[in-house]
């Protein structure tokens, strides 16, 4: 995936959220617009719904640049007009207009009072990641009241694991046979986030080891700071990751440390119930 996939900066002025689009090609005041391309993408995939539709593929059929699909694909999934199709990096259009609980990953309702508790207390985006195969999968966001928001992720966004903050707090938890397998099955994409090396791969998965937390700045996005920590089961296998994200003057030293007390505390309360 490119880099660049989304920088979406939400500003919260009255109670009301306005979404503030960093890419060239789109601007704060074209709602009518917006709503046009959003419509559009919909479109494309009610019309292709039996085998769905990468971004790539969105892209060649609506003429829109891939950050635009991206943006508006977050959109659609957020509110319940789209979904990622598991295993696969295509889209698909939902079914009903907002997925029912019983439709919803059973880690979501397990993990969403604490993510919604790290949301108001820190003031900043959570997000729900789990790992599949080698990449990892954003199953849910929690924004916080705080004005300025880098929401590095969308719920069913994928990425190569360990990019991330929450999917670098999982990858640490693997044995070393497994990293080195992830690394080199992602090796070649990893360059398109911030440049980022396998010898930097492995140095940040050390690096989590040594501290008991991951922490991942500008490499998914820039200007972005993520504080990550995984929940594993009785064997050691991750579960899960619960991460912060926050712009990089937010984040501190001494306030990552905080954030990842408070992660480390609510993934507790998720293992209680399991």
């Amino acid at each position: 995936m490119d880099s660049a996939i989304l920088l979406d900066i939400l500003l919260f002025s009255n109670q009301e959220v306005h979404t503030v689009d960093t890419f060239p090609d789109e601007n704060a005041n074209s709602g009518p617009r917006t709503l046009r391309r959003g419509l559009q993408v919909l479109r494309c995939l009610q019309e292709n719904a039996q085998t769905g539709l990468s971004v790539t593929q969105l892209a060649r059929i609506t003429g829109l640049q891939r950050p635009t699909i991206y943006r508006l694909l977050s959109a659609l999934i957020e509110d319940g007009f789209a979904r990622s199709i598991p295993g696969t990096k295509r889209f698909m259009a939902a079914g009903a207009p907002s997925p029912s609980t019983a439709q919803r990953d059973p880690r979501i309702e397990l993990a969403l009072p604490a993510m919604q508790k790290l949301a108001a207390i820190t003031g900043d985006a959570v997000f729900l990641v789990v790992q599949d195969k080698h990449e990892s999968i954003s199953l849910w966001r929690e924004i916080g009241p705080y004005p300025v928001q880098i929401l590095a992720t969308f719920a069913g966004k994928r990425q190569p694991l360990g990019v991330g903050s929450g999917g670098l707090a999982l990858l640490a938890r693997l044995d070393d046979e497994s990293v080195e397998e992830i690394i080199a099955l992602n090796s070649k994409v990893l360059e398109q986030y911030g440049g980022m090396s396998p010898r930097e791969m492995r140095q940040l998965v050390q690096n989590t080891r040594t501290r008991g937390y991951s922490v991942v700045g500008n490499y998914a996005v820039r200007g972005a700071l993520g504080v990550g920590c995984a929940l594993c089961d009785g064997k050691g296998k991750p579960l899960l990751a619960i991460s912060v994200t926050a712009i990089t003057e937010r984040m501190p030293a001494s306030r990552q440390r905080e954030i990842a007390g408070l992660i480390q505390e609510g993934l507790r309360g998720i293992a209680d119930k399991l």
